[in-house]
C-alpha cells in the first residue's frame, strides 16, 4: 500500500469561508462592516487516492456570527473534511471581524440645480416634497452623510419645472455614501421660472458735494442688477433706483452700501447681492457710470464765482497703502496690526500745475501720531506735510482705523 497509494500531504488554497448566523446580527440591530468575504489555506494529508479527488468545495470553512457586540472582534474559523482525510494545518484560524449598530436618521433634502438657464429667464424658490427623509445603516456610514441632494437640471428650461427626481447621498468631500438605506428614494421637485432683466443702477445723492470735488465719479458696483417679475413692469424698466445717499457721508467714508428702490411687482434676482456706491477722485475727466446728481438746488451765480477762485488750479491725488505711512510714538511691546488697520488711503491735492507737477508721492510724508494709545483698536488722524501754494482738499477716510497688539516674545 505504501508504494502503490501512499500517505501524501496537499495545501488547498484560497477556500472560501462561509459566515453563519447572518441573521442573529440583524435581530441584534448590529450590521458586519468588514470583512465582507474570508477565504484560507488549508493542508490536508492522507492517502493519494483521496487527496487527489478532494475538490475545495468538500472543505468546509465557516465562522458563527452569533453572540457579538459592536466593535472589533476576532472570531475563530472553524473547518470540516471528509472522514478519509486529515487537517494538517490551516491558516488564518481566526479573522477580526467589525460590527457597528444600526441607527436612523432624519436629514433635510437640499434642492440643487445644474446647467445654464435660457437668457432672460430666472429661477424662483424652489420646494421639495417631503422635506425630509429617513436614513437607516451601519453608525458610521450614516453619520458620514454631510449632504442630502435632489439634482435638477435646468438646462433649456423656460417654464416652471416639476420632476421627481432620485436623492443623492454625499460626504463632506462630495462622494457617494452607499450602504445606507433612504426613506423614500426620491422627492418631487417645483421650482417657478420667470422672464428677467438686467437694468443699470442709478445713485442718488441726497445733499451738495463740495465744489472742490468737481471732477470726482461715482462708480456704481456692480454697474447692473438682474430684476423679475411682471412682463409689463419690466419692459417699462429702464433703471433702478438707489436709496437717496448722504452726499456728506460719501465724502467722509468714500464708499457706502446703497440700498435699491424695487419697484411694486419686481423683485431682485439675487437679494443677497451688495450695492456700492464709492466716489472716485479724477485728476481728470475719465468715463464713469453716473455724474453726481443732487436734490439741493445751488446759484448759478455763486458756483461761478466759487469756480473763478480755482480756475487756475487742478487737481492731483495720491493713493497709499498702511506699510506708506510712518508711525510715531508706538508703545513699548506693542505692534501694529495691519490686516485689522486701514490699508487703502487717498489724498486729494489741488493747486497750480507747475508746482503740483513737481510733487511727489513722499513730498507728503503721511504719518500717524499713536502717542499715549494702549491695545486695541483706534481712529486717529493722518498727518500730512504742508507744501507751498498746494492745498489738501481732502483725506479718505479723514480717520484711520489702527489696531494695536501686544508683541508675542518667546
Amino acid at each position: 500500500m505504501s508504494e502503490v497509494n501512499p500517505k501524501i500531504t496537499k495545501e488547498f488554497r484560497n477556500v472560501d469561508v462561509k459566515f453563519s448566523k447572518m441573521e442573529d446580527l440583524e435581530s441584534s440591530g448590529l450590521e458586519l462592516i468588514s470583512p465582507k468575504e474570508v477565504k484560507i489555506n488549508v493542508k490536508l494529508s492522507g492517502r493519494r487516492s483521496e487527496i487527489l479527488k478532494l475538490r475545495d468545495t468538500d472543505i468546509i470553512a465557516e465562522v458563527d456570527l452569533s453572540g457579538y457586540s459592536e466593535g472589533t472582534k476576532k472570531v475563530p474559523i472553524y473547518v470540516k473534511v471528509p472522514s478519509q482525510v486529515d487537517i494538517v494545518d490551516y491558516s488564518p484560524r481566526e479573522v477580526a471581524f467589525r460590527f457597528e449598530k444600526v441607527i436612523s436618521k432624519e436629514k433635510q433634502v437640499e434642492l440643487k440645480t445644474i446647467g445654464k438657464l435660457e437668457p432672460g429667464y430666472s429661477l424662483g424658490e424652489g420646494e421639495v416634497k417631503p422635506q425630509s427623509i429617513i436614513l437607516k445603516g451601519p453608525k458610521s456610514w450614516v453619520n458620514s452623510v454631510s449632504d442630502v441632494v435632489a439634482v435638477v437640471d435646468i438646462t433649456g428650461k423656460t417654464e416652471d419645472i416639476n420632476a421627481t427626481v432620485p436623492i443623492k447621498l454625499l460626504d463632506d468631500d462630495g462622494n457617494t455614501v452607499g450602504m445606507v438605506e433612504k426613506d423614500p428614494n426620491v422627492v418631487d421637485v417645483f421650482i417657478p421660472m420667470s422672464k428677467s432683466k438686467k437694468v443699470p443702477i442709478d445713485a442718488q445723492i441726497s445733499g451738495e458735494i463740495p465744489i472742490e470735488y468737481r471732477n470726482s465719479k461715482l462708480v456704481v458696483t456692480p454697474k447692473s442688477v438682474d430684476v423679475k417679475g411682471n412682463d409689463n413692469i419690466l419692459n417699462s424698466l429702464s433703471s433702478i433706483k438707489t436709496e437717496p445717499i448722504d452726499a456728506y457721508s460719501l465724502v467722509e467714508r468714500g464708499s457706502i452700501e446703497a440700498k435699491l428702490i424695487v419697484p411694486e411687482g419686481i423683485d431682485l434676482v439675487n437679494p443677497k447681492q451688495k450695492i456700492i456706491v464709492t466716489l472716485k477722485l479724477n485728476d481728470t475727466d475719465t468715463e464713469t457710470d453716473n455724474d453726481i446728481n443732487t436734490d439741493s438746488n445751488t446759484s448759478d451765480n455763486a458756483d461761478d464765482r466759487e469756480n473763478s477762485d480755482i480756475d487756475n488750479n487742478t487737481n492731483r491725488r495720491f493713493e497709499y497703502n498702511f506699510s506708506e505711512i510712518q508711525i510715531r510714538n508706538l508703545g513699548n511691546g506693542l505692534i501694529v496690526d495691519q490686516g485689522e488697520s486701514t490699508n487703502n488711503i487717498s489724498i486729494l491735492l489741488s493747486g497750480p500745475d507747475n508746482v503740483l507737477n513737481s510733487v511727489r508721492k513722499d513730498s507728503l510724508s503721511p504719518e500717524i501720531d499713536l502717542g499715549g494709545l494702549d491695545e486695541g483698536t483706534h481712529e486717529v488722524k493722518l498727518i500730512v506735510k504742508d507744501i507751498n501754494k498746494v492745498k489738501v482738499l481732502d483725506i479718505i477716510p479723514n480717520r484711520i482705523k489702527i489696531s494695536l497688539k501686544k508683541e508675542e516674545r518667546e
